[in-house]
């Protein structure tokens, strides 16, 4: 919707301003470039400090089984990255047919290996609209539910290996 108004604004002041033959179609004419003018002012605003966003978490917890199938043993597996320091980790829940990763840009891992059950939590931080008003007003901006980061917390009991897919 505020690219309609920017757009509106700018022919209204446009059109007023050269066709303007008495006071209150020049007086008409600058609040319409007002209009225009605050209509940028909230598009920049919301590109660039998501004005009428805020942050929300949501929280999901699984329960793990190992990634490793017919071993004896239970792991979590991973898969090096680069010089090996960032690592992408491979879970698997009852559900799932083979193993989802988990980690990449914006996502950190964290490993717990004192937990009574394999569980992996997962707190994913986006962008969101503050309310419908400005859902509506920036709706055409397309950035409703944007990424900003994931966190990771692999509850493993201390049975369980953490290998890497080579070994």
């Amino acid at each position: 919707m505020i690219f309609i108004i920017l757009i509106l604004s700018a022919v209204a002041t446009a059109f007023l301003f050269v066709l303007a033959k008495k006071n209150w179609q020049k007086r008409l004419s600058f609040v319409f470039a007002a209009v225009f003018l605050l209509s940028i002012g909230l598009a920049i605003a919301n590109f660039n400090q998501h004005f009428g966003m805020e942050q929300k978490t949501q929280t999901q917890t699984v329960d793990l089984v190992s990634s490793v199938s017919g071993q004896d043993t239970d792991a979590l597996l991973y898969k090096p990255l680069g010089d090996g320091t960032e690592k992408v980790y491979l879970y698997q829940t009852e559900t799932m047919e083979k193993p989802k990763s988990a980690g990449s840009a914006g996502v950190e891992n964290h490993i717990n290996q004192e937990a009574e059950q394999a569980q992996l939590t997962m707190e994913k931080t986006e962008w969101v609209y503050k309310n419908n008003f400005y859902q509506a007003l920036f709706a055409m901006a397309g950035n409703n539910h944007e990424f900003i980061k994931q966190e990771n917390q692999f509850d493993l009991p201390s049975d369980w290996q953490v290998l890497s897919t080579e070994e």
